[in-house]
C-alpha cells in the first residue's frame, strides 16, 4: 500500500488544517481508510487526490462540484473535460466583470459630455450580461467552412475574446447613446461608427467569405445568450443610423 499518513501528517504535507481533512472524509470527497485502532489513515493516492482538490478549490470549484466530478483514478481526458468546464465558468465571470467596467465607462462618458445617463437601461443590460454563459459559444454549431474561417481569424481563445469584448463594448455604447438621445451628427456618434468599422475591418480582413460567416452567426440570434440578444436589439437601430451617416469611414 506504500507509505501511510495520519491526519496530522497529511495535513502538514498539504497545508490544509486537520479539521478540513476530516471534513473532506466525512463529506466523501477524500475518503480515509482506518487502522486497527479506528484512526484515519491515508496513502499516496489520497495525498495526490488532496492536492487535486486544493487546486480545484483554488480555481473556484465548489465542494459539491468537486464531489460530483472528481473521481480517484480519473483519466487525463476526464480531467481535461473538468478543467474546460471550469474555464468556461471563469471566462463567464471575467466577461461579466468586463461588461460592468464597460457600463461604468459609458456612463462616465455620457456624463462628461453633458448627456443624461440611461441608468435603468444600463442596469437592465448589466444584469442580463451578468448571466451570459460563455460555454454557449464553445458549443455553437458552425458550418464546417465557417468554423475553418473563424479558426483562421481567431488563432487563440484570447483573440476571440478580444473581439467579443470589442463587439460588446461598442454595442453597449450604441444602446446607451440611443437611449440618451446622442445625435448621429455628434462626435461621439462619428467615433462610434469608426470603431465599429475598424472592428469589422480587422475581423474580416476584407474577405467576403469571413464577412458571410459573421453574418450567418448574426442571423442565428436565437442561439445567442439572452443578454447578448437584448444588447444588440437595444443597439442595432442606432448603429444602423450612424453607419449610414458615416459610410466613408470604412
Amino acid at each position: 500500500m506504500g507509505k501511510k499518513y495520519s491526519v496530522k501528517e497529511i495535513s502538514q504535507l498539504s497545508g490544509v488544517t486537520p479539521r478540513t481533512v476530516q471534513y473532506y472524509d466525512n463529506e466523501g470527497i477524500l475518503k480515509a481508510e482506518r487502522d486497527e485502532s479506528g484512526h484515519r489513515v491515508y496513502y499516496e493516492k489520497q495525498l495526490y487526490l488532496l492536492e487535486q482538490i486544493m487546486f480545484f478549490r483554488a480555481i473556484g470549484f465548489s465542494l459539491s462540484k468537486i464531489k460530483e466530478q472528481l473521481i480517484v483514478g480519473t483519466e487525463v481526458k476526464d480531467i481535461e473535460r473538468i478543467l474546460d468546464y471550469q474555464a468556461s465558468v471563469l471566462y463567464s465571470q471575467k466577461e461579466s466583470i468586463q461588461a460592468k467596467l464597460d457600463g461604468l465607462h459609458v456612463a462616465k462618458e455620457l456624463m462628461s459630455e453633458g448627456y443624461e445617463v440611461p441608468w435603468e437601461l444600463l442596469s437592465h443590460l448589466m444584469r442580463s450580461l451578468d448571466e451570459v454563459d460563455m460555454s454557449t459559444w464553445r458549443e455553437y454549431e458552425y458550418s464546417e467552412e465557417d468554423l475553418r474561417l473563424f479558426q483562421e481569424v481567431f488563432d487563440s481563445e484570447q483573440a476571440a475574446l478580444d473581439f467579443y469584448n470589442r463587439f460588446r463594448k461598442i454595442s453597449l455604447q450604441a444602446a446607451a447613446y440611443n437611449a440618451s438621445g446622442v445625435p448621429v451628427e455628434s462626435e461621439l456618434a462619428r467615433t462610434l461608427a469608426k470603431e465599429w468599422q475598424g472592428m469589422v475591418r480587422h475581423a474580416t480582413q476584407g474577405d467576403e467569405r469571413i464577412l458571410s460567416a459573421f453574418t450567418s452567426v448574426d442571423h442565428n440570434r436565437d442561439r445567442w445568450n439572452a443578454g447578448e440578444r437584448r444588447l444588440i436589439i437595444e443597439a442595432e437601430e442606432y448603429l444602423q443610423e450612424v453607419l449610414k451617416r458615416y459610410p466613408d469611414d470604412l
